[in-house]
């Protein structure tokens, strides 16, 4: 009796060898269903995460080729048939669609300007983009960090001043229109801002503050 579980135990190993050695490898499947995906409709990268064989699944390793897309079901569901030895398949594939997303290479401090060694790029599901989340790397390489960042952390917009900031109490030349005549003085920043955002200014000449929009990190304008 012994010898005979011993026996089934020995089989039931030699048919999970001979199984697992010949499994079919989805590798190159999922290659060139890539290849096709992107380039029967989107033109990006995407990343397969289920193929559901319709019928019968390739065994051994046939090697996969004239793959074609059927139907696209939805945006991320495709129906494809394909070669392997001498049998067609059937198959649904569930896919998603990559965008790329930015994240700091070291850690960074406010006032830091962002240089495009600071930055590695990943692949992300678009689903999975997070709120808020810089796609696009020329939006990022030469903004202007507005607090500590740690390193490996996705750029975000909040995470960047929108244009060039400048502290409070910085000195800038005021130059003040009034319509008819323009007058030059100096003043002192009320509040932390970035060029092109309206500021309020304490005139040093006569004490008083005055609101303005701030053309340049160093100069404002005042309409009166």
């Amino acid at each position: 009796m012994i010898g005979f579980i011993a026996f089934l135990f020995n089989l039931f190993l030699l048919i999970f060898f001979i199984s697992s050695t010949y499994a079919f490898d989805k590798t190159q499947l999922i290659n060139l269903l890539v290849n096709e995906i992107k380039k029967s409709s989107i033109n990006r990268e995407v990343q397969i995460s289920q193929i559901k064989f319709i019928g019968f699944e390739p065994q051994g390793n046939c090697t996969s080729e004239n793959l074609k897309i059927r139907e696209i079901k939805r945006p991320s569901s495709v129906e494809f048939t394909f070669n392997c030895g001498t049998r067609q398949y059937r198959a649904i594939a569930n896919y998603e669609v990559l965008t790329t997303l930015y994240v700091t290479q070291r850690p960074m401090k406010r006032g830091d300007t962002v240089e495009e060694k600071d930055l590695l790029e990943i692949k992300q599901p678009i689903s999975r983009i997070p709120a808020g989340a810089i796609t696009d790397k020329n939006l990022i390489i030469g903004k202007v960090v507005k607090r500590s960042l740690a390193q490996g952390l996705i750029i975000k917009d909040d995470h960047l001043y929108e244009g060039i900031p400048v502290k409070r109490g910085s000195k800038v030349n005021v130059i003040i229109d009034t319509g008819t005549v323009t007058v030059m003085t100096e003043g002192v920043l009320k509040y932390d801002s970035v060029v092109g955002n309206n500021v309020r200014i304490l005139c040093i000449q006569t004490g008083k503050e005055i609101v303005g929009k701030l053309i340049d990190k160093d100069t404002a304008r005042v309409s009166i």
